[in-house]
């Protein structure tokens, strides 16, 4: 137990179900009131935190900062053992931070932080970082005045200069793209990807339904793991992780809105993907966290009449980057979105160097409207 005596501040690490709670229903209270904030499900936050398969492989800790008595902000702690290994560093990671505008209350969770990562011996601690690049991670530095979209992140301006305070400086931003479509990119999408066809055998793919879909997941991982290995911070997932995720995500998506890209020359090997799903966020603040007694009906209504689609994932197999596979996905993209009256998405988080995916934005009439960020100390 670390306490400040001048400050109020204690805090301590979760070990119990009350505070479990606690850690998990803090960003309920302090969003309560902010319009631009998604309220996670409680439900799959708890499965998160507690069955998550990054809990067993990697060092892994929890604590919350009470100010007289009461939770007033919150972090994880992790040591990422498969990075470590991969990039011959001795770093931690922090991540989940959630606390008050206040500073003593960041002083006490980013010190407790540090503090953890130099008795492990690391070197330097960065983040919000997760178990890997299929988590929330990054912090909100620009575009506060938007609403949150359900794969990325939401925080308050102040967390950034508490951060900066303390001495955490810039690793890698993500960016953010707001695209409307209109008929000149769709039309030269469309000639580009026959051209294409002709040329490489590559053809849009989606499944059927929801079955088919899931009959894919082997192939979506592989992708996701061969695709983003250059990226910062990954981290390759593991049977575990996939098993983890397929409950999480892949049953959750759309085969309407799931698109691939596969060779028709070499057994229509899948070599490329785009994971969208319809704007949720409304539906989700309406929710307020919870399925029942009337979220799912929220979900439900913005699922089947969708106003503006997000894109989750867009990946591209290496040796595939040059032959137009995300060209050919898209053409198809574009054709399910005006078939269902929609001209906007939201690209998600793309980090700001990955110029294969950025480039692909320069045809659209587009708007870069967020930014998130990866802060990093080192450690003395």
């Amino acid at each position: 137990m670390d306490i400040n005596p001048f400050a109020m501040i204690n805090v301590q690490e979760v070990t119990t179900p009350k505070q479990l709670k606690q850690f998990i229903r803090l960003p309920y209270r302090l969003y309560a009131n902010d319009p631009h904030w998604i309220p996670p499900l409680l439900a799959d936050e708890k499965k998160y935190w507690t069955r998550h398969p990054g809990l067993r492989k990697n060092t892994v800790k929890m604590f919350l900062a009470y100010k007289n008595g009461k939770p007033a902000g919150r972090i994880g702690f992790m040591v990422n053992k498969r990075y470590n290994e991969l990039n011959d560093t001795r770093y931690a990671r922090f991540f989940a931070l959630e606390a008050t505008d206040d500073a003593a209350v960041f002083d006490a969770l980013l010190g407790r932080a540090e503090d953890e990562a130099r008795r492990a011996g690391m070197t330097r601690i960065h983040g919000p970082l997760g178990y890997n690049n299929l988590d929330h991670q990054g912090l909100l530095v620009e575009g506060f005045d938007r609403p949150q979209i359900l794969v990325s992140v939401y925080n308050k301006p102040y967390y950034k200069d508490h951060l900066e305070r303390l001495g955490y400086q810039k690793e890698h931003d993500w960016v953010e793209t707001r695209i409307t479509v209109t008929d000149e990119p769709v039309e030269k999408g469309r000639r580009g990807a026959a051209l294409i066809k002709r040329r490489f055998g590559i053809e849009a793919w989606q499944p059927v339904n929801r079955q088919e879909m899931v009959e894919q997941t082997e192939a979506i991982f592989e992708i996701y793991n061969r695709a983003f290995r250059h990226l910062h911070y990954m981290v390759p997932l593991d049977e575990d992780d996939v098993a983890y995720y397929k409950k999480a995500y892949i049953n959750a998506l759309l085969p309407k809105w799931t698109f691939f890209g596969r060779d028709t020359k070499h057994d229509n090997r899948l070599v490329g993907l785009l994971l969208t799903i319809p704007s949720l966020g409304d539906a989700f603040r309406k929710a307020r966290g919870r399925l029942f007694p009337l979220g799912w009906y929220h979900l439900l209504k913005a699922l089947r009449r969708p106003k503006e689609i997000d894109i989750a994932i867009i990946a591209v197999m290496p040796e595939y980057f040059a032959k137009g596979v995300a060209a050919v996905i898209f053409d198809r993209f574009h054709q399910v979105m005006l078939e269902n009256g929609i001209r906007v998405f939201e690209t998600g988080p793309v980090f700001e160097d990955n110029h294969n995916v950025l480039s692909n934005w320069k045809n659209y009439e587009h708007e870069q409207h967020k930014r998130k960020r990866v802060y990093g100390k080192d450690l003395r």
